[in-house]
């Protein structure tokens, strides 16, 4: 266990420079714009001299961009992620009302693109190049060309047509209606993330029955069984693990169009609408947000292949 902390411990530590030069390079990128913050905050109503001269102190528009980085890490550091250009709301419960539809389409999308995946991608590599194989094969090819926003489009079609009375707008007010209004989203979204992981799942395993050890294993009477799912997908399941860790984290980012087609409430669409806005606040947020998810999960993925596989080291 004490090898498990120091490990963490230093790969966070390895975050910090990370985290600082993409909050550095986000903030100063959105700066090279044209576009007028002190106009974006007052937004429709006039733009007289007195008020904008009051936005821009209010804001600390006027203080140069280096000083104003600083003030902004600052802030973040002590959990204060500055208020929202549009409606002055602190940016911090913006996105905390935000982030449960989000995270209950990754979350949701993701346990079950994994588990049928595997599952899949098991039974394809036991039947290769049998019917069976060559069926399952190209249903996962065809799901991981389409594009999701397609797919989202003709389900959206379909449900309006023949299933009228079927609700994926407006607001939720108990976690029925939650599970309502995310199910077919995280299923379309779970659909792409199958077919991934379903390929990498059958080709891993179908190496791992052809390496010399199976052999071995057959020749000393071990069960199809025990040679299968204790030995093979023991060491198949470890490519998939690295790949449904970087799924989960692009997750996050591919649910932008998801949420914008089904009018869902989560941090996706507030980022589309935040850049198309120059709400530059929300927008280095969001952007931060999502890198902190990224490497989270490439850390936990590096923690696992040393439970599921001991011969590897943590280093």
């Amino acid at each position: 266990m004490k090898e498990y902390v120091k490990y963490i411990g230093k790969r966070i530590i390895a975050m910090i420079p990370i985290l600082l030069i993409v909050s550095f390079a986000i903030f100063f990128l959105l700066r090279l714009s044209s576009t007028d913050e002190a106009a974006v905050i007052i937004g429709e109503r006039q733009a007289t001299d007195e008020l904008k001269a009051r936005v821009t102190q209010e804001y600390g528009l006027d203080k140069p961009e280096l000083i104003r980085y600083f003030d902004w890490l600052k802030g973040v550091v002590v959990g204060d992620f500055g208020k929202d250009y549009d409606s002055g709301q602190d940016i911090g419960e913006l996105i905390s009302s935000r982030i449960p539809v989000t995270l209950g389409l990754v979350l949701i999308s993701s346990a079950l693109g994994l588990t049928f995946a595997i599952i899949l991608g098991v039974i394809s590599a036991l039947h290769r190049n049998k019917p069976l194989d060559t069926g399952i094969s190209l249903v996962m090819l065809f799901f991981c060309s389409v594009p999701s926003f397609l797919v989202s489009v003709l389900v959206l079609l379909i449900l309006t047509k023949f299933i009228p009375g079927y609700s994926f707008i407006g607001t939720y007010n108990n976690f029925g209606e939650f599970l309502q209004r995310i199910s077919v989203p995280a299923v379309i979204m779970a659909l792409n993330q199958l077919a991934l992981l379903g390929r990498v799942t059958r080709s891993s395993m179908v190496s791992q029955l052809q390496a010399p050890y199976i052999v071995t294993a057959n020749a000393k009477g071990l069960t199809d069984k025990d040679i299968t799912y204790k030995h093979a997908f023991h060491n198949a399941v470890i490519p998939v693990l690295t790949v449904a860790g970087m799924s989960f984290a692009n997750a996050i980012g591919g649910t932008v169009l998801i949420e914008q087609i089904f009018s869902l409430p989560g941090i996706g669409g507030l980022l589309v609408s935040a850049v198309q806005g120059g709400n530059y606040p929300v927008v280095q947020i969001l952007v931060m947000f999502m890198l902190i998810v990224y490497l989270i999960m490439s850390l936990i993925v590096d923690v696992l292949y040393v439970v599921v596989d001991p011969r590897v080291k943590l280093q």
